[in-house]
């Protein structure tokens, strides 16, 4: 209000001052006295004439000579305080005769607010004049205030309220009318919580805020409100001041934009009471999905829907939508269909407040012929790496059953141990390729429970240990604190093996083997570093392709299967190497690593 009164004012930026007097002199006098750049100095050589500007224009101060031919002094005054729009202006007598007490009486007693005699001192009158213009400036802020509250007061459609501490009403608005169903009469001296039950009023800042609530009309019915309080302290009493909004119109806007996507949505969605447990609503994509109708659920109480999931990583349980103690965002679930089908999804839930009820939203992304299709890419996926890898593994066993066979026909006429050791050596070797070919072109059966990735490192450690020191080469570990994870043990060990095996291989004797567990955030790093001479850059991106390998016999089969671990296990497996060594760093995800349905072999 104080920011639109100050734009208001300089809006208006001359002050008026009206001057009269018949001799031109005195006139000229009062100009030169009162020559300030914000005044405008306006002259009336007659009572008459005076008369006229006071019609056409509005005057700050009026500097009424009082001994004029024609009409008079306190006759102009009387006339000029007679009219209401010009009542208010104050009137400074100046005279240089009537200075007898009955003509001082009079001129007070017509309306002047001042009478000073001639010859006056400059500096005084020029002091009165500013003192008279600043007060009438503030006379009318203070009028055009209240002019604009009065005017805001009857055109808001808002209810503005004044209530004292105690919360007993000192003021309202008409709009209370419409609003509440109650006149302003009525109004006063009620409890503001007979408007606003809810509402709590303190003696700081934090009234400030705008606060969704609920109010009651005099019939008791509710609706919905806007609420914001405002304080002020008049004569050390407080004053609060409360502006209420009916809402409702938006609020019935809103309920319509969720209905539209509550029904257009192609995930399930149900709404539930916390209360009773009832079905407040479903909508067409749950019973589509589900099987049920309408008319089945609507306002029962019993559970339709049982989520398979893990609970608390205890492993994979039956579980209802109540059962659930806090929100969820996501949640790989497994549900049932009225039929007893059995589909996956994604679920997430939310606490909300409907029409003053609290309720369970749950929402469900069906991803079952994702998950399908997931499955065939993989199974075509699995096909694919075999007919590439073919190929290869001809040559590779090739190789040794030709040196079994050379062997064995040298023995027919030279029977041998050596050629024996040699063709059992070779027959080893093509078993080897044949297991690990087996290990990359199948998933597995895996069990994943919460399991430390630390107990995994240390069983295995004494083994990679003893396989460095037959070497003349060191491996040490360093374990971080690490939380469980979703993990098959076995699968693990093969990783952390062939990543050690790897290491040990590509360093030369007195290389030290290092093994790290720690946490980046919500992820749980595995790495294993050696210090061997490095990969070449050009080489890196077919690192984990089946029988490329950067040894002398190697099948790279190796970490083939080490990919396929980490892939299964929702983990990323990075490496990054230089001429001081490789390390091969896997990335486990704490918060996204599920525990996985047994999968049969491909």
């Amino acid at each position: 209000m104080g920011e639109s009164i100050k734009k208001l004012n300089e809006v208006q930026q001359k002050v008026n001052i009206l001057m009269v007097d018949d001799r031109p002199e005195n006139l000229f006098a009062l100009q030169s006295v009162l020559a300030y750049s914000n005044y405008n100095l306006v002259t009336a050589t007659s009572g008459e004439e005076a008369l006229k500007h006071v019609l056409q224009e509005d005057f700050s101060v009026i500097l009424l000579d009082v001994q004029m031919p024609g009409m008079n002094g306190f006759e102009t005054a009387k006339l000029i305080k007679a009219r209401e729009r010009s009542k208010q202006i104050p009137i400074v007598f100046i005279t240089a005769i009537s200075q007898a007490l009955e003509h001082v009486k009079n001129g007070y007693s017509v309306g002047a607010i001042d009478y000073i005699f001639k010859p006056f001192h400059p500096e005084t009158l020029r002091m009165k004049v500013k003192a008279l213009v600043e007060m009438q400036q503030q006379q009318e802020q203070i009028k055009l205030q209240n002019e604009l509250l009065r005017i805001i007061g009857e055109t808001t459609t808002d209810t503005i309220v004044t209530f004292d501490h105690l919360g007993h009403i000192l003021t309202v608005n008409e709009a209370v009318t419409n609003m509440f169903g109650y006149t302003s009469a009525e109004c006063i001296d009620l409890h503001i919580n007979r408007l606003v039950p809810t509402l709590h009023f303190r003696s700081s800042g934090e009234n400030e805020r705008i606060v969704e609530t609920v109010a009651l009309r005099k019939d008791k019915t509710k609706f919905p409100s806007d609420i914001q309080i405002g304080m002020a302290a008049v004569k050390k009493q407080q004053i609060f001041v409360c502006s209420i909004r009916d809402v409702t119109e938006r609020k019935l806007s809103d309920e319509e934009r969720f209905r539209r996507i509550f029904n257009a949505t192609p995930c399930l969605i149900e709404l539930r009471s916390l209360e009773d447990k009832r079905y407040m609503n479903v909508n067409e994509s749950w019973l589509s999905y589900t099987g049920h109708t309408y008319e089945d659920i609507m306002n029962q109480t019993h559970e339709e829907i049982q989520y398979i999931m893990d609970l608390d990583g205890l492993g994979e349980t039956s579980v209802g939508i109540f059962e659930l103690t806090a929100p969820v965002r996501n949640a790989r679930i497994s549900y049932w269909t009225k039929s007893r089908d059995m589909r996956e999804g994604l679920l997430s839930t939310e606490m909300m407040e409907i029409r003053g009820e609290a309720c369970i939203l749950s929402i469900i992304t069906d991803i079952t012929d994702r998950v399908a299709v997931e499955k065939e890419i993989a199974k075509f996926a699995r096909l694919n790496l075999m007919g590439e890898m073919a190929a290869g593994i001809i040559h590779e066993i090739r190789n040794p059953m030709t040196t079994v066979r050379g062997f064995l026909q040298m023995s027919k006429n030279h029977p041998s141990t050596e050629y024996i050791d040699i063709m059992i050596e070779e027959l080893d070797r093509t078993h080897n390729i044949i297991t690990e070919f087996l290990s990359v072109t199948k998933t597995a059966a895996t069990l994943r429970v919460p399991k430390q990735l630390n107990d995994i490192v240390q069983t295995l450690f004494p083994l990679i240990q003893a396989k460095a020191m037959v070497s003349d080469k060191y491996a040490c570990m360093e374990l971080g604190d690490c939380p469980p994870l979703s993990l098959d043990e076995k699968e693990i060990r093969q990783l952390i093996l062939n990543l050690a095996l790897n290491g040990l291989e590509a360093m030369s004797s007195k290389g030290v083997l290092t093994i790290k567990t720690y946490t980046n955030g919500p992820e749980v790093i595995l790495e294993v570093q050696d210090e061997g001479c490095g990969i070449k850059e050009e080489l890196l991106e077919k690192i984990g392709t089946p029988f490329f390998s950067t040894k002398v016999n190697g099948t790279g089969l190796g970490l083939s299967v080490c990919h396929g671990v980490a892939a299964r296990h929702n983990a990323v497996m990075k490496v990054k190497t230089s001429e001081q060594g490789t390390k091969f760093l896997i990335h486990f995800n704490e918060e996204n690593s599920p525990i996985d349905e047994p999968c049969s072999q491909a």
